[in-house]
């Protein structure tokens, strides 16, 4: 019954009424329950891969998202999946796509419980490592989005993030660059410790620009840690 609806999706004459098709996916999804959800997902799976049609792929990528806006955290087993394919359409040729994708990830992203973040955090790591330059930006600023929504999960894993990161900010690409300096300081912020504030951004820049890495070690050496230094500081 789902396939009338993923027709309605496909022919949409623009990205309006393609969200509305999406919506109304989502909608009639939820009315049926999870299981059949679950083929409805695997239906999509087609239509993201299509690489011939736009509106296949953005309509794919809009119905995710409205099935994440739909069921909410219930959503999270069966769309969490998704991501690896959401991260490589960052990078597809043409802009609706690329903006449909960041829709998607960031519906999706907004489900897990903050119990769940360890384990999405390999999916966000293989974008950033292995995926093209604009897919690495949403990776990167999907990270940064969990500095806010679950700072605790990022600062306990500081210690695998911290490497990852820093490699980007070495990219070729200036974009790419910028946001994982972004990312990284956000990163950072989580922490918490207030005796280490006033150093992130010599830290910062010490990884940008290693030449400052005396004036980055200097800074550290005078600041007096009044606050228990527990392991996300010294991962730092």
């Amino acid at each position: 019954m789902s396939a009338p609806l993923i027709d309605a999706i496909i022919k949409a004459e623009n990205t309006e009424q393609r969200q509305v098709a999406a919506d109304a996916l989502a909608a009639f999804a939820k009315s049926e329950g999870l299981v059949k959800t679950v083929a409805i997902i695997d239906s999509l799976n087609p239509l993201l891969e299509n690489k011939k049609s736009v509106p296949h792929r953005e309509g794919a990528l809009l119905a995710l998202g409205s099935l994440a806006n739909t069921f909410g955290q219930a959503g999270e087993p069966f769309l969490i999946p998704q991501m690896p394919k959401v991260f490589e359409l960052y990078s597809d040729k043409m802009v609706v796509v690329r903006e449909a994708a960041s829709v998607a990830s960031k519906a999706i992203m907004s489900l897990p419980t903050r119990y769940a973040v360890r384990l999405l955090l390999p999916v966000i790591f293989h974008a950033i490592k292995e995926s093209k330059w604009h897919s690495k930006i949403g990776a990167l600023d999907i990270l940064s989005g969990l500095t806010f929504s679950a700072p605790q999960q990022i600062s306990a894993a500081l210690s695998d993030i911290i490497p990852i990161v820093s490699e980007t900010m070495w990219d070729s690409k200036p974009e790419v660059r910028d946001q994982a300096t972004k990312t990284i300081t956000d990163c950072f912020n989580v922490v918490g410790n207030p005796d280490l504030i006033s150093s992130i951004p010599y830290l910062v820049g010490c990884i940008n620009r290693p030449e400052e890495a005396a004036e980055c070690i200097h800074q550290l050496a005078a600041t007096t840690f009044v606050t228990t230094v527990e392991e996300p500081t010294l991962a730092i």
